[in-house]
């Protein structure tokens, strides 16, 4: 088993310990799609807690910010942002840790909607020279490493997703064409940014509706991801919200499958990790747990684990976190409110908000 509290280098980055905050959508960046005082002070509390490496929530790669996916939603769309964006960063390494910046297009989930397979190829292309630029932005501003938002049912997801995907160009047919999108994606990251930028791939371990072959065709993107010059892959899947409350470790045999036909990839798992017996099991089979609900409710979990053997989180997988933060202005059952909240979603909501 990998110890949770030794380091490990990905590529060229030395993360200090095994533990990732898993990219989890905060929701209190401001209007205007810039960076907030609350998301920097939260940022503060995950990196002065020994989180190794920290994921943002995904930023829009689209110019239009009209095509987020909420009203809050931090944009990497254009050269403003930079500046605002580096405050992230800036405030990480003051603690050590690695500083990932998840770049996504939010497709059929967007406050103006896209349906994938309804737009041109050259409009596709568009939207993966938006993810490069993205990525171009987020050296700029001091970020480590990208991770490209390939999961749950945001547009890349979409287009991965052997049922969903109806396209007969280039990005449609069969799993290689499929994957082309986020191949296509990482070589222009790699091609602009060097080798000094760490690209990392977040992938549902379920790319079907019906469940047939997914396991192989998981290997097979793993497989392309890997040779188009990935630094790290982490599994991850949509049904994470409809897993009963006594499940851990969701997806922990497809990311096991992952690393053994891959040993030289470094392969991160997230879903189902809330206590030391999860993380365990976890690095047990794959390099890095990462967990978003548990430290979205303790922060400082991970220093109580190590310090005051603290053996489980307070988290009881219950997902209020998607609903109670535009109601009662918490992320969490346990409290506390949160003022930028209450100061976002206080006021009449707007109906697409979510």
């Amino acid at each position: 088993m990998n110890n949770p509290f030794s380091p490990i280098t990905i590529n060229k980055l030395r993360a200090k310990n095994r533990i990732i905050r898993s990219a989890t959508n905060d929701h209190l960046g401001n209007i205007d799609a810039t960076v907030s005082d609350a998301q920097i002070d939260m940022y503060d509390k995950l990196a002065r807690n020994e989180i190794g490496t920290i994921i943002t929530g995904h930023m829009s790669v689209d110019p239009d910010l009209d095509r987020r996916a909420d009203i809050v939603q931090l944009s990497i769309g254009n050269d403003s942002m930079i500046s605002g964006l580096s405050r992230i960063p800036e405030k990480i390494h003051q603690y050590g840790a690695i500083a990932v910046a998840q770049i996504s297009h939010a497709g059929s989930r967007g406050l103006q909607k896209i349906d994938f397979n309804q737009i041109t190829t050259s409009e596709l292309e568009q939207i993966a020279e938006w993810f490069a630029d993205a990525a171009v932005r987020a050296q700029k501003a001091g970020f480590d490493a990208v991770e490209i938002h390939a999961a749950h049912w945001y547009l890349l997801a979409g287009i991965l997703n052997a049922d969903l995907n109806k396209r007969t160009d280039v990005y449609g047919g069969d799993a290689d064409s499929r994957i082309k999108i986020v191949t296509d994606i990482v070589r222009s990251i790699k091609e602009r940014c060097g080798k000094s930028l760490g690209i990392f791939v977040k992938i549902n371990a379920h790319n079907t509706l019906k469940a047939d072959n997914d396991l192989d065709l998981l290997i097979h993107y793993a497989s392309k991801l890997r040779d188009a010059g990935i630094d790290l892959l982490d599994v991850s899947g949509m049904s994470f919200t409809k897993q009963p409350r006594d499940a851990s470790c969701y997806f922990i045999e497809s990311a096991k499958a992952v690393k053994k036909a891959f040993p030289d990839l470094t392969v991160a798992l997230v879903g189902g990790i809330y206590s030391r017996e999860t993380i365990e099991r976890t690095l047990e089979a794959v390099d890095m747990a990462a967990m978003g609900r548990t430290l979205l409710t303790q922060p400082d979990f991970l220093v109580k684990m190590r310090d005051e053997d603290l053996q489980k989180s307070r988290c009881i997988r219950c997902n209020k976190c998607f609903e109670i933060y535009k109601t009662k202005f918490e992320r969490c059952i346990f409290g506390p409110v949160n003022p930028k909240l209450e100061e976002t979603f206080g006021t009449k909501e707007p109906a697409d908000a979510e």
